[in-house]
């Protein structure tokens, strides 16, 4: 299996060959960028962020994320196993933690639904009358989401999750040693609905 880069205009520096640490057999290998491919996807994430009229309405948001968990579960096997590979981890521990990463999801759409705003009371003092104040959320800016290698699934979903329903662009650092995971949910996160860019 091999996963190529995914940053527009930014050529690939070489190619990472995943191991196994369990059994040492070839797992497979991503594209890898350099510092000048890490700065241009810095680049492309914030003029991502600074064009409001590509923001994903909530409702899109929503739709991501629950295609996503389904793309999850009907490919589980597949992601186990992947996982299993490249971490060297037991199949039980991995199982774990793709249900953890499917809930994770569920949360952010849960979250959706119910974060919002609140109204500020006012008519307090003589500066309130007639004064209408309240809070509205907004995505806070770019998210770069650097994964650790122990759970290469749910860590990647616990950040990717949450800059999703928040509506904010998101870059993924994977862990160099299992990075197929990341890869993998990123292709996933793709085919939900979630723009490249």
């Amino acid at each position: 299996m091999h996963y190529q880069i995914q940053v527009p205009n930014a050529h690939p520096a070489g190619i990472a060959r995943i191991f196994s640490p369990y059994d040492g057999k070839f797992a497979g290998s991503v594209e890898t960028i350099d510092s000048a491919g890490a700065e241009q996807a810095l680049k492309n994430m914030m003029a991502v962020f600074r064009d409001r009229r590509h923001g994903l309405p909530a409702h899109e948001r929503i739709g991501i994320l629950e295609r996503a968990a389904l793309l999850i579960q009907e490919r589980s096997e597949q992601l186990i196993m992947l996982a299993v590979a490249e971490g060297g981890k037991p199949y039980i521990d991995i199982h774990v933690e793709l249900i953890r990463a499917i809930e994770g999801i569920k949360i952010c759409i849960d979250c959706i639904h119910t974060e919002r705003g609140s109204e500020i009371p006012m008519q307090l003092n003589p500066a309130s009358m007639n004064r209408l104040a309240f809070t509205h959320r907004e995505p806070i800016g770019p998210v770069v989401a650097v994964s650790a290698f122990n759970h290469p699934l749910n860590l990647i979903v616990h950040q990717v999750g949450p800059a999703i329903a928040s509506g904010c662009p998101v870059i993924i650092k994977p862990a160099k040693e299992t990075p197929l995971s990341a890869f993998a949910l990123v292709e996933i996160f793709h085919e939900a609905g979630l723009p490249k860019a």
